[in-house]
């Protein structure tokens, strides 16, 4: 994959005030998330220890400035050239809405190209709609309904984008 300084320099944002850099644990724990991840977050026993197993599989990264958390995200492998997207958007991503979803764009393409996936998919809670409008926005396409998938029992959807 690209290197950070790399990463930042294609990327959107308006570096060095906001910028992106390597995941870490403390990102979690600075990050104000929304309701809709706090609940998410509330039916594991440690969160934290789920997002770090995503990054250490994959590749992750938080987008910062101004001393907040913007977003944390990252991409893991199933098997090579199958992979899974993460995200977890913080209260203050409205604030960045534009050029995270310039940056969100551009980070597919590069991670597809860099790991040479075929498939990048997400699976996204059927209620949290945001995020089912904001995949479409990314040009993934619907693919199905995951009955009692989470662990709070309800529904995902799974979208998943070709390349």
């Amino acid at each position: 994959m690209y290197s950070l300084p790399e990463l930042n320099r294609v990327m959107p944002l308006d570096y060095p005030r906001h910028k992106l850099v390597d995941w870490s644990p403390a990102h979690y724990l600075m990050c104000d998330l929304n309701e809709f991840d706090e609940d998410i977050a509330s039916h594991h026993d440690d969160y934290l220890s789920i997002l770090s197993s995503y990054a250490s599989a994959g590749i992750a990264y938080t987008g910062i400035g101004e001393g907040k958390v913007y977003a944390m995200f990252g991409v893991f492998e199933y098997w090579k050239g199958s992979a899974e997207a993460w995200l977890i958007p913080s209260k203050h991503i409205g604030r960045k809405t534009i050029s995270f979803h310039r940056t969100a764009l551009q980070f597919f393409e590069l991670a597809a190209q860099q790991m040479q996936i075929k498939r990048l998919q997400f699976t996204i809670h059927s209620q949290n709609v945001q995020a089912l409008k904001w995949a479409e926005r990314c040009y993934f396409e619907y693919e199905g309904t995951m009955r009692r998938y989470g662990p709070d029992g309800k529904d995902y959807k799974i979208y998943s984008r070709l390349f």
